[in-house]
Parts: C-alpha cells; sequence; structure tokens
C-alpha cells in the first residue's frame, strides 16, 4: 500500500503558494500589523537614538531602521526569547519573517545587534522605554480607547536571577552597600545583582524587583507603572501612579491608609474603592464584607493583566540591576498594551 509522505514538488511555485498562505492567516502577533501603523514610533525612535544627527558622510554601513528593530524587541518580548533565541527565531520561522516583513534570505540581526539596539534606548539617560510607552499610551488615549470611568491599581513581582550569598554579604546589600569583592567593575561584581531585594509574601519568598501598574478598569489597558525592588511596599508608589485625572480607584487592601484616602479625595478629587481590612477584635462587619464583594469584582481586573503576562513569561529577568528591570517592566508593558489593542480592534 502506497503512503502520502508529506513531500511535494518543492518548486519555487509551492514556496510561494505555502508564503502567501500563512499570510493570509495573520496569526498569533502578525495580527498587529493589521490595526497599528508602526510608523507612530519613527520620529520618536529616530530622535531617541540620534539617528537625525547622524553625519552619513563619515562612512561606515548604515543602521538598521528604527522601527524594524523595535518590532524586533516587540517580537522578543511577545515571545519571551533571549538574544541569541531571537535572532535564530527569526530566520527559522515563517510568521516571525511575515510579521518583521523579511522575506527568506533578507539580512537579519545577530544577537549583538539586538543588544545593542536595546541598550542605546537607555544610553545616557535617555529613557527611551518610557518614552515609547507614554507614546502610545497617548495614542490609545486619542482613539478614545482608555474609559477613565475607573482605575485599577496594584503590583506583581518580577524574580530576578537569585543570588547565592553570605549573610554579611547580603546584610550589607541590604544597607546600600557593595559588600568586598562585588565591586561593578570586576567579572564577579558584574554578575551580582545590588539593586534587586528579598522580600516574603503569602509564604514565598521572592528576589528581583515590582511591577506597579495603574490599569483601566473598562479595557485593561495599562495607563501607568513603575518599577521598584521587591521590598517596596506597593502603598508607597500609590501617589506617583494616581492623579487627578483619575475618577475612581480601585485597589486591594494593602493601599488602604488615612493618607491615601486623603491624597484621593482633596488632591485628585477622585473617588476611593479600596478594599477594607478587618483588624485585630474588629474584624469586618457583614455590611463591609458585602462591600469588598462588589469591589473585588471590578479590582480583580487587574489581576487578568499580571495573568497575561505571567502567561507571556515576562514575570522574570534574564538581566542584573534596577536599569534593566525598568526597561523590561517598561517593554513588557508597552507589549502587552500592543497586545491588548490588537483584541480590542479586532
Amino acid at each position: 500500500m502506497k503512503y502520502r509522505d508529506g513531500h511535494g514538488e518543492g518548486n519555487l511555485f509551492a514556496f510561494i503558494e505555502h508564503r502567501e498562505k500563512l499570510k493570509s492567516k495573520e496569526i498569533g502577533i502578525c495580527r498587529l500589523n493589521a490595526v497599528l501603523d508602526w510608523n507612530v514610533f519613527r520620529d520618536e525612535l529616530e530622535e531617541i537614538l540620534g539617528y537625525r544627527d547622524r553625519d552619513a558622510s563619515k562612512g561606515g554601513r548604515p543602521p538598521f531602521d528604527p522601527v524594524f528593530m523595535f518590532k524586533v524587541l516587540v517580537l522578543q518580548k511577545y515571545y519571551s526569547l533571549s538574544d541569541e533565541a531571537a535572532e535564530e527565531q527569526i530566520a527559522d520561522r515563517f510568521s516571525f519573517l511575515q510579521f518583521l516583513g523579511l522575506e527568506p534570505g533578507d539580512d537579519i540581526p545577530d544577537k549583538n545587534t539586538i543588544w545593542d539596539f536595546r541598550e542605546a534606548l537607555e544610553k545616557d539617560d535617555r529613557n527611551g522605554t518610557r518614552r515609547l510607552f507614554d507614546l502610545f499610551a497617548a495614542q490609545l488615549d486619542e482613539e478614545g480607547l482608555v474609559g477613565r470611568e475607573g482605575s485599577l491599581v496594584d503590583a506583581s513581582f518580577v524574580d530576578a536571577p537569585r543570588q547565592r550569598n553570605t549573610r554579611q554579604q547580603n546584610e550589607a546589600i541590604k544597607n546600600g552597600e557593595r559588600p568586598e569583592g562585588f565591586e561593578p567593575d570586576t567579572a564577579r561584581g558584574r554578575q551580582k545583582d545590588c539593586e534587586a531585594k528579598w522580600t516574603k509574601k503569602n509564604n514565598e519568598t521572592h528576589f528581583g524587583y515590582k511591577n506597579h501598574a495603574k490599569v483601566d478598569a473598562k479595557t485593561k489597558l495599562i495607563i501607568n507603572y513603575e518599577t521598584t525592588s521587591a521590598n517596596v511596599h506597593d502603598s508607597q508608589v500609590f501617589k506617583t501612579l494616581v492623579d487627578s485625572s483619575d475618577h475612581a480607584v480601585f485597589a486591594d487592601s494593602a493601599y488602604l491608609s488615612g493618607e491615601n484616602e486623603k491624597y484621593l479625595l482633596e488632591q485628585c478629587d477622585c473617588e476611593e474603592f479600596i478594599m477594607l481590612k478587618g483588624y485585630r477584635n474588629h474584624p469586618l462587619s457583614e455590611e463591609d464584607k458585602a462591600l469588598n464583594k462588589k469591589r473585588s469584582r471590578i479590582r480583580v481586573r487587574v489581576e487578568h493583566v499580571f495573568g497575561r503576562i505571567a502567561h507571556m513569561g515576562l514575570d522574570w529577568l534574564r538581566t542584573i540591576g534596577l536599569s534593566r528591570a525598568k526597561q523590561h517592566n517598561g517593554l513588557t508593558n508597552l507589549v502587552y498594551n500592543l497586545d491588548r489593542y490588537c483584541l480590542l480592534k479586532a
């Protein structure tokens, strides 16, 4: 009996037909190309990177198009790939080539080029990732996708590579010092993260940083964020995230304080819907429990955001240091918004 082994004629026409069939499907991240004009980032990218002032007469190989390289970073974050894996996968997968507008055999950035571009966004305090996030957040607002009916505030851990230090070394780091032998200009020191911190929550130990986010209650888009070490209490970033543009704020009981209530009422003119909590000898009343239940139905939507980020594999770091943690969170939140934008525009 003869069987079909999957092999076709393997000619150029079969290849073109296969490629066009994949293009027509627009699967995964490729759906973004149908709803987003990537050139909205061009002017900002060129300004951040200083490409407008580049003197082409000096010669040298011209850089990759900045919008193209930005799409590489988006692709890399969307699939949680290392620089090396991103280079390999772009060369190997039709969908990745399709997303980037490439054909087999086109020039592909190598892992060092990807690293250099990402580093250039933050070089000399350019704060490029934050500027790109704010740019897209402003576009979302202009398109009317940010409901502004309520804001959800919460934080999620972003775990860093754990350090195997002695108690004395950890104590020095906790006091804001670099232990002897951890000098940043040494090979050992470059592998030591002295800005990440340890903390414990619900019997779980975390080492790293936090992604504090303010999320639109209606559309679940991230409209503001901040990055801190893991030991910083959520409430300490509350005033950084919330401002007079918010009409109502939902948050868990970690944010409950007289200071925050006063801030929302007097400086933000904002309604407060923070979860209530009981105290020793003063448990929550049945009325308070019913009120919490109503508030939690809305507040829980922020957990969907962090759940999606975790599902994308972006709740942990490959890098060391606060500056790179800030960039990781910024790109993570931007890529999440791009992903969410695709669903809202579908």
